[in-house]
């Protein structure tokens, strides 16, 4: 038979036990009725997969149905449209962050190209996609660091941008005020200055120094695109 001392030595010793935290967790959860459910990694992803699933499932469905051109070709204010810029998005989350700004800046210059083939009622609808698609390629643009991007990428950025200076002079030829590139124009000019700071740093050739000089009177007169071609030129 135990003694009062025995049985109090082992009531401190019950004291001491700790029970495992998993089972108290679950304890935990069976009793008040929420009990986490055990998730897949799958399913822990989904959320941020959800877009390109979206856009692809769409993209198959309406492909069957019009075909590509058909979705291609589509204005805004037209009911395929919404189908195209979801196709756009599926196709931006499938590149590289470092390409991103090229294809955005595509993106961008096919909407200025639809505004050549929109009717008037609709032109409205597509400068705001132009505009939109614009911010789009100027966030893209400040996202990435151009001291570590390979010379390929500053000139799809270059000829984008150019190609967009081309197609707005044309549409505003002929009396469509686009604007809204403000925007693009900061993100390009961030850049150069990026490159004229880090050029500044180095010790450069007399080739290099004169790059350098003519750079910075691109950028002085806001001609980023030139200043980037120029940048080229010395790599």
């Amino acid at each position: 038979m135990l003694q009062e001392k025995d049985l109090i030595a082992s009531l401190r010793q019950l004291r001491e036990i700790k029970p495992n935290q998993e089972w108290v967790v679950l304890a935990k959860s069976r009793i008040l009725g929420d009990a986490p459910a055990k998730r897949s990694i799958f399913e822990a992803f989904l959320p941020y997969f959800k877009p390109v699933l979206v856009g692809l499932s769409v993209f198959f469905v309406v492909i069957g149905v019009f075909g590509y051109g058909v979705i291609k070709n589509a204005l805004p204010g037209d009911l395929l449209y919404s189908v195209r810029k979801i196709i756009h998005q599926s196709q931006v989350a499938f590149v590289s962050q470092e390409e991103k700004p090229a294809l955005q800046l595509q993106f961008a210059s096919d909407r200025l190209q639809d505004l050549n083939r929109a009717p008037a009622k609709n032109l409205a609808a597509g400068i705001n996609e132009f505009q939109a698609s614009i911010a789009d390629a100027a966030r893209a643009l400040n996202s990435i660091n151009i001291a570590t991007s390979s010379p390929a990428t500053i000139k799809q950025i270059v000829e984008g941008a150019k190609k967009i200076e081309t197609n707005k002079q044309k549409i505003e030829s002929l009396g469509v005020v686009v604007g809204g590139t403000e925007e693009l124009e900061n993100a390009l000019g961030k850049i150069v200055e990026s490159l004229i700071s880090d050029l500044g740093d180095s010790t450069l050739s007399q080739a290099k120094t004169d790059v350098l000089v003519q750079m910075k009177q691109l950028f002085y007169e806001k001609k980023y695109s030139d200043a980037l071609e120029l940048y080229l030129t010395s790599q």
